[in-house]
């Protein structure tokens, strides 16, 4: 099998593993523990469902390392037609969006130390689940998404540019693209009468936008079909 292929099974396998963390992360609201912002809820969790998380960081981990597998294919796919500086910029931070889902598997992985140090001292437990939350969900987790909607939108211009890949998926990019353009909402640069309500929807909904552009890449390197030049 060749290296376009293993990368593309690779980049195929990043996505579908993107998509189970999302499940993952909705268990504890189908279980009836509805705010998992909150240390006391959040621990009861915990202490009832630890695999879960354990389950998460698992998961993290395996897509962190197939989709290394996949940023290096495609870089090497792209190689012959593409600005070597613009090809190294756009890898690194494919790699970078890879090195935040590894750090988000092992931070969820952490959940025994943390229920231990909730048995020592329930406020030393509330305390770091507050320090986990912000380094896992709102910090590892949502660098993360962002890395590989910049990277997803640097490959889809390249390929756009060079005809390296189908301009259909090129144009798909988009969806990656929205999760960037909301970025400028917390810069407070948008106006007072514009819905941040929509804004949010657009936001979330980008997230499996972006992990079913990284599996559609995949498909296309499985393929192993390069688009004329």
């Amino acid at each position: 099998m060749g290296s376009s292929r293993i990368g593309g099974l690779a980049l195929v396998a990043s996505g579908l593993g993107s998509f189970a963390w999302m499940a993952l992360e909705l268990v504890p609201q189908g279980l009836g523990f509805q705010d998992t912002d909150s240390p006391a809820v959040s621990l009861r969790y915990l202490r009832l469902h630890p695999e879960v998380y354990a389950q998460a960081g698992t998961v993290m981990l395996l897509t962190a390392l197939t989709l290394t597998v996949g940023v290096l294919a495609t870089t090497a796919w792209l190689r012959e037609r593409v600005d070597l500086l613009a090809l190294q910029t756009v890898t690194a931070v494919g790699l970078l969006a890879a090195a935040l889902f590894f750090m988000l598997g092992v931070l969820r992985l952490g959940v025994r130390p943390l229920l231990y140090v909730d048995s020592l001292d329930h406020a030393w437990g509330e305390a770091g689940y507050v320090v986990m939350q912000m380094t896992t969900a709102h910090g590892a987790g949502q660098g993360a998404v962002l890395a590989l909607s910049l990277w997803s939108v640097g490959i889809g211009l390249v390929g756009w540019r060079t005809r390296a890949l189908p301009r259909a998926l090129c144009a798909l990019a988009l969806f990656p693209a929205l999760r960037i353009v909301t970025v400028i909402g917390p810069l407070g640069i948008i106006g007072e009468d514009v819905d941040l309500g929509i804004l949010w929807l657009v936001f979330m909904a980008a997230i499996p936008g972006s992990m079913l552009w990284v599996a559609l890449l995949g498909g296309v390197l499985v393929r192993g079909r390069r688009t004329p030049a």
